[in-house]
């Protein structure tokens, strides 16, 4: 009775989409039994296709090919996938996977011929490809030679065509491939390809931010074709290709590829741009090349990152007062930026040991400011204080009662900073004054005393 009622159900609706039709029906055939013929068969698989009942929107999908002209909507091609997949996933006839797959791409590729670009993708053709490359991956076993090098040609013509506009998975697909496709090759081929591993990381990574960013699903393969959805498949594609690049990247094999591509293009400023962010990505700060290219860049797009890379590997080389001026610079630029914890830092740190004792401790009181469980930031404060001079009753030694204080907090807020506080404390004891010392100035142990405007606790060695 069921199948009774659906059966009425879908004549009923072909019979209303007729009438509303009837004015301009000429793109479903040339003649009206025709156009009939190919609406009614439209109307059935796609309301089977609908309720999810792909068993029984199959053979109706197959009459609608047979019967409607093959340009008459792109939407049965996407439907056609869709359901080849669909029996391809339930048949266990090996012999039928082989013609399934065959229709399978056979069914993309009259899509590309008929629909090559479209008002809403004008490059509809490099859109689909990227389709017919995740099935042929897919379905293809790696046991078939060059599996992986097709499919990442596929890839490559799809996101060459699309770029930022392409589908999550042709993102993940393209690296992957390209990825396995490295593995496989030989010589010049393997070294092209372990060049774009690099290079094609970033430029995958921009295109996924750039579709976050705008936030909106182009993906009418996808049964959900919602925005969040389309969000969750782009996270996916950026995890995935990050896992392959740490796999592969370091920066001995790094550096080497990275310096020759800027030789062979040396007036390429994003090619240098592209080299900084992958050295800084694998903390490839090291090396002369590493600093000629944040200067580059640099010097041309000076940003808080760049001052800051400089800065570092400048402290390195022991130019501490050339890091300190690219420090300072960081921490100007970045003004409330994620990273300004760490400028502040390494800006105090260098401040420190350049005897800057007042610079080094404001560096110390603006990270506690920010970031007040900053036991690193106590631990800067405790060393700025111990190179400090001070003028007090006991030669001058009272700072190491303030800066114990400081070290203390530094542990208590931070225990894996245990070690190297305490290394500290045990230095600033030895220089506390004898009892003789505090005595003769009429000091009494244990009891407070001022110094640098801070309350500390008297001690002895």
């Amino acid at each position: 009775m069921k199948r009774i009622a659906s059966l009425f159900t879908l004549g009923l609706a072909f019979t209303l989409s007729v009438s509303v039709v009837a004015q301009d029906n000429s793109k479903y055939g040339d003649t009206e039994e025709q156009q009939l013929e190919c609406m009614e068969s439209l109307s059935v698989y796609t309301s089977f296709k609908k309720q999810k009942n792909y068993d029984d929107a199959y053979p109706g999908w197959q009459k609608a090919c047979k019967v409607c002209p093959e340009r008459v909507k792109e939407g049965l091609y996407i439907d056609g996938a869709r359901l080849i997949k669909d029996q391809m996933k339930k048949t266990k006839d090996e012999a039928r996977k082989i013609v399934l797959f065959d229709s399978l791409m056979h069914n993309y590729d009259k899509r590309m011929d008929l629909f090559p670009t479209t008002k809403k993708k004008p490059n509809n053709r490099a859109y689909i490809m990227g389709f017919k490359a995740d099935d042929y991956n897919r379905y293809v076993g790696d046991e078939v030679a060059d599996t992986k090098v097709k499919a990442f040609e596929m890839y490559k013509e799809s996101l060459d065509g699309m770029k930022e506009k392409a589908a999550a998975s042709t993102f993940s697909g393209y690296y992957i491939s390209l990825f396995y496709a490295w593995k496989q090759a030989e010589g010049e081929a393997q070294k092209k390809y372990n060049e774009d591993l690099y290079t094609d990381y970033l430029m995958l990574q921009d295109y996924i931010d750039a579709k976050i960013k705008n936030n909106t699903s182009e993906e009418e393969e996808e049964e959900d074709a919602s925005a969040e959805k389309e969000i969750e498949r782009l996270l996916k594609a950026r995890n995935n290709i990050d896992e392959v690049f740490v796999t592969i990247a370091n920066c001995e094999s790094m550096i080497p590829v990275l310096e020759a591509k800027v030789a062979a293009s040396p007036d390429d400023f994003e090619v240098k741009k592209k080299a900084l962010r992958l050295m800084n990505k694998k903390e490839c700060n090291d090396t002369s090349f590493y600093l000629e290219m944040a200067q580059a860049v640099d010097a041309q797009e000076p940003n808080a990152s760049s001052k800051f890379s400089i800065g570092i590997l400048l402290a390195k080389e022991s130019k501490y007062g050339e890091s300190l001026s690219y420090l300072e610079q960081a921490v100007e630029m970045c003004g409330d930026c994620p990273d300004l914890e760490t400028y502040l830092l390494k800006a105090g740190q260098v401040s420190s040991v350049l005897n800057q004792s007042a610079k080094a401790r404001g560096y110390a009181g603006k990270l506690l400011k920010l970031n007040p469980k900053s036991g690193e930031a106590y631990l800067l404060h405790g060393d700025a204080i111990s190179s400090t001079t001070v003028s007090d009753r006991v030669g001058g030694r009272s700072k190491y009662w303030l800066a114990t204080d400081y070290y203390n907090r530094a542990k208590n807020v931070d225990g894996t900073l245990s070690v190297r506080a305490n290394k500290k404390i045990s230095n600033c004891k030895q220089q506390y004054p004898t009892k003789e010392d505090i005595f003769t100035e009429g000091l009494k142990e244990g009891t407070s005393y001022t110094v640098l405007g801070e309350s500390t606790t008297i001690r002895i060695r």
